[in-house]
This record gives structure tokens, sequence and C-alpha cells, in this order.
């Protein structure tokens, strides 16, 4: 029920988010709105957006799947993260075919990741202090899963 709740949140953000379209940013692995009190710096396949107040932050990767399917990828991210993460839950799939799980941090922070994608490629999203991100992490959201959905 907790997850369900918190995944409605984050979608809910995201849909609120469509009229940032306008002032993104191309990362060149997609497009994403970064609002006013956040950074935004690209490494790679990867854009890490961060709250100035470090109280928040939104991971985004996108990458080939190398014909790798999203479960197996799925299962893989979580045994990986397990290694560096503690209270890491297994991945939970809803209707579209993403997967979503949970993990905490040493500091006891806790993040939700989200893996959606296609065939050809997919995204790793980690939103960490989801309610201090609040309608920043909406608006990068919003924003980025429209660019990734048309690329």
């Amino acid at each position: 029920m907790k997850r369900t709740i918190l995944l409605a949140a984050v979608l809910a953000l995201v849909l609120s988010a469509a009229a940032f379209a306008e002032g993104e940013q191309d990362f060149g692995i997609f497009k994403a709105y970064v609002p006013e009190g956040w950074t935004a710096t690209k490494n790679d396949e990867t854009v890490i957006f961060t709250k100035n107040d470090n109280t928040s932050s939104a991971s985004i990767t996108v990458a080939n799947t190398d014909g790798t399917s999203l479960k197996d990828l799925a299962d893989a991210f979580v045994a990986e993260f397990k290694k560096s993460f503690k209270d890491v839950t297994a991945p939970q799939v809803d209707e579209d075919g993403d997967y979503m799980f949970e993990m905490t941090n040493a500091n006891d922070v806790k993040s939700v990741v989200l893996l959606t994608g296609t065939d050809k490629e997919y995204a790793l999203i980690v939103l960490t202090g989801v309610d201090a991100g609040g309608e920043g992490l909406g608006q990068i959201l919003g924003t980025m899963q429209e660019s990734f959905k048309n690329k």
C-alpha cells in the first residue's frame, strides 16, 4: 500500500510537469527542465539533478539494453545495489512493464528506483529525497519522460 501511494505521488508530479517543456536543457541522451534551485551535471550516459540544498536528487541513466529484457535488467540492478545499499526491495512490475523498487543508503536515506524502456533502450531513474524534491522532481521527470518517449 505504501509503495502504491509513493508511486501515485511520483506519477502525479510527473503529469503536472508537462507545462515545463519550454526551457528544457538538452543533455544529448534526453531533454529535461532543470527547475530553479536545482543543478544538473552529465557524466556519459547519466545526468544527475541535485537540489541546491542537497535534500533531494535524481540520477537518470539512459543506455542500450543490448538485448536484455527489462526484467533481467531490474534483477541485475537489484543485485548490484544490494552490494552498497540496505533494505533493497524486490522489483515490482506495473501494467506498462516498468519496474520499481526501493533501497536505503548507509545514512538511512531512502531512494525509489524506476526502470523503464524499450527493446533497445532503458532509463534507470533513482530518486532520493522524494518528499523534499516535490515539484522539482516532477518537473524533471515529466519533461525527461516525454523526451525519452519521443526519441
